[in-house]
């Protein structure tokens, strides 16, 4: 083996050893970055769960309402450091419309904020109209992010 091959094994070898952990290390930090920001979201959603069993099964948990808006209120303020790293591939639902319309995301996840801080606040009055009609409000806020965001269900990592 000449020396000039012998350099160029040599140069391909220690890129390999370089460029392979390295890129998997990389992927292992977007799988975090993932998961980090499906349990947020799964946190949105178990708490409108929770609301719309209450509602739905007519349970004696009215109280617990206001608790769980104000849950989705705190973590909606997550949002936006769940986001901010751009990874559309892998175990995720994100549409790369995400960043591409970043202000318009940030203006449905702040709405969000504002629609759940108004079902805390409803809910205090015991008035199953009033908070039936600001679930709903708080359910399209929810819907402003999904529709234009979010993979349909049949697109979804989960079925493939």
């Amino acid at each position: 083996m000449t020396q000039r091959r012998y350099l160029l094994w040599t140069l391909l070898l220690v890129s390999l050893i370089v460029i392979v952990p390295l890129t998997s290390a990389l992927a292992q930090d977007d799988e975090a970055y993932i998961e980090n920001r499906q349990k947020v979201m799964q946190a949105q959603g178990a708490n409108m769960g929770a609301i719309a069993g209450i509602i739905k099964n007519k349970l004696p948990f009215q109280h617990h309402i206001a608790t769980h808006a104000r849950e989705i209120q705190w973590s909606s303020t997550l949002i936006a450091d769940s986001f901010r790293k751009q990874i559309t591939e892998g175990k995720t639902d994100a549409k790369p419309e995400i960043w591409k319309e970043w202000d318009k995301f940030m203006a449905a996840a702040k709405e969000l904020e504002q629609e759940s801080g108004k079902l805390a606040e409803v809910a205090q009055g015991n008035d199953m109209e009033a908070i039936e009609a600001q679930v709903k409000k708080l359910g399209g806020a929810c819907g402003n992010c999904h529709k234009p965001y979010r993979k349909p269900k049949e697109e979804s990592y989960k079925n493939k």
